[in-house]
């Protein structure tokens, strides 16, 4: 009889199974290799069509389950990823959270068709940011359960590699929030201040670059003051060029402090996911405005294919 190796506690479970006879962990994510009854699945995690590869037409899967975020087998893969960094305390924290959510689902707010497709889209986003995190984090060892700064620079091309496909370029807003995300993972100081004279020249003076500017900076916990200050810096400084890096009293230097690593791999890992996910919906808020025509044309034909399933 063929066999399938649980992924959580190892056991060899007869196929096909839906569930670990031992520990009960979903299996749909696993098929059978033919020539090697005890391997994992060949598949790509992520991959949502069953096509081999995990592309724009996964995420067009994703967003036609953005209502919940994405399809079962994307949270079960999310789940077992995100389990190898969880305490207990944060365990029960992400409880509190999400039953809180639940509660916030009862109360129902009319909303614009505008409202409802960028929301979808958003939540289309962060569940493909999910689905590629999780794709990374399954394959590394217990010890190495972190994101590196490659890692960090795979997830972010994935990002703009969606708005490319239906923009056909990635807007300075969203390109901003990939690369001062990919900052706080940056392995040097000079790194970091490279990426952030990049976002500087990409969107420094761009609508909307304030409201990524705040979403980074409260993710990241800064102050009120902290993050004026900063968005001011940022649209000052790409006015004024180089010149412009030392004024009020700041300097690149201490800029790039704010995005400093810690010294805990697996927080700078939570601290880059909150960053990215926070700042790309802002990113999508300030240019929704310009490209909604092209963004909502995306989200209604996920809908029809839905429908026509």
């Amino acid at each position: 009889m063929a066999m399938i190796k649980c992924a959580n506690c190892g056991k060899d479970v007869p196929a096909p199974a839906n569930f670990c006879c031992d520990c009960g962990t979903t299996l749909a994510i696993l098929s059978v290799n033919p020539e090697n009854s005890t391997s994992q699945a060949s598949g790509k995690i992520g991959d949502l069509n069953g096509d081999g590869k995990i592309d724009w037409e996964d995420f067009k899967i994703a967003l036609s389950k953005s209502k919940k975020y994405a399809s079962d087998k994307v949270n079960d893969v999310v789940s077992l990823a995100q389990d190898k960094m969880k305490s207990a305390q944060e365990k029960d924290a992400a409880a509190v959270e999400e039953l809180v959510k639940t509660f916030e689902k009862d109360v129902q707010i009319e909303r614009s068709e505008s409202q409802v497709n960028r929301e979808k889209f958003q939540s289309a986003l962060t569940s493909t940011i999910d689905v590629k995190f999780a794709e990374i984090m399954v394959s590394k060892k217990e010890t190495e359960a972190y994101l590196t700064y490659v890692d960090a620079q795979i997830l972010t091309a994935k990002v703009r590699g969606i708005f490319k496909n239906v923009l056909s370029v990635t807007p300075p807003q969203v390109e901003a929030a990939c690369l001062l995300s990919e900052t706080i993972l940056a392995p040097s100081t000079k790194d970091k201040e490279n990426n952030i004279k990049a976002a500087i020249g990409i969107a420094g003076g761009t609508a909307g670059i304030g409201i990524v500017i705040g979403a980074i900076g409260s993710a990241l916990g800064w102050g009120a003051g902290i993050i004026a200050t900063l968005g001011a810096w940022f649209v000052g400084t790409s006015i004024a060029g180089p010149i412009g890096w030392g004024a009020a009293g700041l300097s690149l230097a201490v800029i790039a402090g704010y995005f400093a690593s810690t010294s805990n791999q697996q927080t700078d890992t939570e601290r880059f996911l909150r960053v990215l996910k926070s700042s790309i919906v802002r990113a999508v808020d300030a240019i929704w405005l310009q490209y909604e025509t092209e963004l909502s044309r995306v989200v209604t034909q996920a809908d029809n294919d839905d429908e026509k399933k």
